[in-house]
């Protein structure tokens, strides 16, 4: 039975004062809206300032992976030799975000878990519809594999991770790798991950579809413009659809009461678990979506940073 504890009063006076304003009725396109809704995002970190014990001995240079695909690589301080390597995909339901917008979080986790962190600038929606991000994805681990020793990291230590739509793309992604039989991956980090098409009626998408940050509809409308709605039962765009989950590596996956994607990310933890694969589920019972990565909480709530700490360890454990 799940434990259902209420909201602290401090969080929910910040998701409070942190709701984005309501839509204009003027007629806009996705594009627009998109556009809108990238600057608002980076605004908002912009003005938030300094952010409570972020590093600043965590070493970072952009890179260009291929034309078009640029990425950040992290580097834990005082870090020798060949060390692990997270590939990261950044949230944003495929339409906002970024290596910006997740740059606090790189660095706090990079320095927490001690491994490089390579942060991947994927392309996004609607300029840029399914499958260019899962391209993206797999492109940048074929890079992650080629460039190891160029980058110091290990080749045979290197995942797969990513929050909320990036945690889709990642769990997309070593699917896709399990799949072909490639192998190469040690782990995966699933951070409240899209598994399953809206359509598919999750109770969270009722009982925690406003208020919480992550609006349901919102959801339903980068779902529409990321992979339309035809792509209901895609694995490669839904993977609780996959077949089969058999052969992946040890997996983590968080997910946190109130919120929306809060079942299938559960039921993803199940499917995995029946296949056999080891996972670790760490659920926030009084938390939100995205409490564990926003700037806005990761450092600021007691709940964020035990999420950190608790991420670290496990990417520490299993990484090496």
């Amino acid at each position: 039975m799940r434990v259902h504890l209420p909201l602290d009063a401090a969080l929910r006076a910040y998701l409070d004062q942190s709701a984005p304003p309501a839509p204009s009725s003027a007629p806009i396109t996705d594009v627009q809206r998109a556009a809108a809704g990238r600057a608002l995002m980076l605004k908002a970190l912009r003005d938030r300032g300094a952010i409570p014990g972020l590093p600043n001995d965590v070493s970072s240079r952009d890179l260009n992976l291929r034309e078009g695909l640029r990425a950040r690589l992290y580097r834990p301080p005082l870090a020798s030799g060949p060390i692990p390597l997270l590939v990261y995909l950044h949230g944003g339901g495929w339409v906002v975000g970024s290596v910006e917008t997740h740059d606090p979080f790189c660095r706090l986790l990079c320095q927490a878990a001690r491994l490089c962190i390579l942060s991947v600038d994927y392309r996004l929606a609607p300029e840029y519809p399914y499958p260019a991000a899962v391209e993206d994805a797999l492109a940048a681990l074929q890079q992650a594999h080629a460039r190891a020793a160029q980058w110091e990291v290990d080749a045979s230590r290197i995942a797969v991770g990513g929050d909320s739509a990036g945690a889709n793309l990642a769990a997309v992604a070593a699917n896709i790798v399990n799949a072909r039989g490639a192998g190469g991956l040690c782990a995966q980090l699933l951070l409240y991950p899209v598994t399953d098409h809206p359509s598919r009626a999750h109770e969270s998408y009722e009982s925690n579809g406003s208020g919480y940050g992550l609006d349901a509809n919102l959801m339903r409308w980068f779902w529409a413009v990321y992979a339309g709605d035809a792509r209901v039962d895609e694995p490669c765009v839904a993977p609780l659809r996959c077949p089969s989950l058999c052969g992946l590596p040890p997996t983590y996956v968080a997910t946190a009461e109130y919120d929306p994607l809060r079942d299938e990310g559960i039921a993803y933890v199940q499917r995995l678990r029946a296949a056999g694969v080891d996972v670790t589920h760490a659920h926030a019972p009084d938390m939100h979506h995205n409490f564990a990565v926003h700037p806005g909480t990761v450092a600021r709530f007691p709940q964020s940073v035990q999420a950190l700490e608790h991420m670290a360890a496990w990417l520490r454990d299993h990484m090496g």
